[in-house]
């Protein structure tokens, strides 16, 4: 099932449910041009094409280098003929090279600009991209707390000053669209951040 999660000044966001993990992919879609932008394209090509039937994909990003937000890239690069974009830090656990490597810096799709922040925790590549009222998490921010980092190259305090740092300095009601679940909001979620460092995970 697949529909517009978030509608901004000069963009929509869209998406699609897949795989065995239920991976959130999202498509940013620029109003003007129809310039799009594939995120996490974790499993099932066909339906995240049909998403972006109606518009001019530009590259597809991973937030990180798990599988399941990355399994369908290889067929959707072929197909749609478009680069693969992941941090540098992420590609020996990803398994694959990207055509562009993504650090921090403004991403513009059509006549939408974003900004890619860097967010190591969950793993060292971690991403999020920052739009107007909206910010896309990846495995880094979801309702309830920060991104598992129980992997050898994963860490609770680099995700917790990520967090900090990066995401809660964002205004309150900017939207969270994580990698997985339900969207959020930075204000639901910046009272808890204490708890989180307590508890540990």
């Amino acid at each position: 099932m697949s529909s517009v999660v978030y509608v901004g000044p000069t963009f929509d966001i869209r998406r699609v449910v897949v795989g065995p993990l239920e991976t959130n992919a999202y498509l940013l879609v620029d109003h003007e041009t129809r310039a799009s932008l594939i995120i996490d394209a974790g499993d099932d090509a066909t339906a995240i094409r049909s998403l972006a039937a109606d518009t001019d994909v530009q590259a597809v990003m991973a937030t990180h280098g798990h599988a399941d937000h990355h399994g369908a890239i290889p067929e959707l690069t072929e197909a749609l003929d478009v680069a693969f974009l992941l941090h540098h830090a992420d590609e020996q656990i990803a398994g694959k090279t990207p055509d562009w490597y993504l650090d921090e810096g403004e991403l513009t799709i059509g006549a939408t600009s974003g900004r890619v922040v860097h967010t190591p925790g969950h793993t060292r590549g971690s991403l999020c991209l920052v739009l107007e009222g909206v910010v896309l998490t990846g495995d880094t921010l979801f309702p309830g707390g920060p991104g598992a980092t129980r992997f050898s190259y994963s860490s609770f305090d680099d995700i917790i000053r990520s967090i900090r740092a990066d995401l809660f300095t964002l205004p309150a009601d900017t939207v969270v669209l994580p990698g997985h679940g339900a969207p959020t909001t930075i204000g639901s979620e910046l009272p808890h951040l204490d708890e989180w460092i307590e508890r540990g995970w």
